[in-house]
């Protein structure tokens, strides 16, 4: 019965975000709206509507700017091709993506488009660009960690904690 009632929750959501049913000249509900559609159809494995929605994410997405969504659509698009077995373009579609993400620069899309390229690149025999991209997301991921550990360990993250206790000593200098 739950899962039933996911699954009409589900189909209610997709049916209120229908790209058809955005304003026309909110380009960015609309890239948003084409996206999830295009996830959803992936994930209930309807590869060509998912290709279909996602490439228009790209177009919408690029009227409005929308770097992230524009490089969250070429990986997922990449992912489609891989299970395609469309290797070229899976490689171009995710390379696209990561150029954005290093351009705009966002961490999680970089990680993750330098995780697949290192997949893409071993699956095709191509152990050095594989080896490449596996050490780029290597270096993403220990930067990020350390960022983590520096912020934690700062003056101003005991801020953070202040709330639950009395204000911390360390931080009084900051006042």
């Amino acid at each position: 019965s739950s899962g039933i009632n996911a699954e009409y929750g589900l189909n209610s959501l997709l049916e209120s975000i229908e790209p058809g049913k955005m304003p026309n000249k909110c380009h960015s509900l609309k890239a948003s709206s084409y996206c999830i559609q295009g996830l959803a159809a992936l994930v209930e494995g309807r590869m060509k509507d998912a290709k279909s929605k996602l490439r228009e994410t790209l177009v919408m997405a690029n009227k409005a700017d929308l770097n992230k969504l524009t490089s969250c659509a070429f990986v997922l698009l990449g992912d489609i091709f891989l299970k395609m077995d469309n290797n070229r373009d899976a490689i171009e579609m995710v390379r696209s993506a990561h150029d954005i993400a290093n351009r705009i620069p966002d961490v999680a899309l970089q990680v993750w488009s330098a995780q697949l390229l290192s997949s893409l690149y071993e699956k095709t025999g191509d152990e050095a660009r594989a080896q490449e991209y596996e050490t780029v997301r290597q270096r993403i991921s220990e930067t990020s960690r350390n960022d983590v550990e520096l912020t934690v360990n700062s003056p101003e993250h005991c801020l953070l904690q202040w709330l639950d206790s009395e204000f911390p000593p360390s931080s009084m200098s900051m006042v």
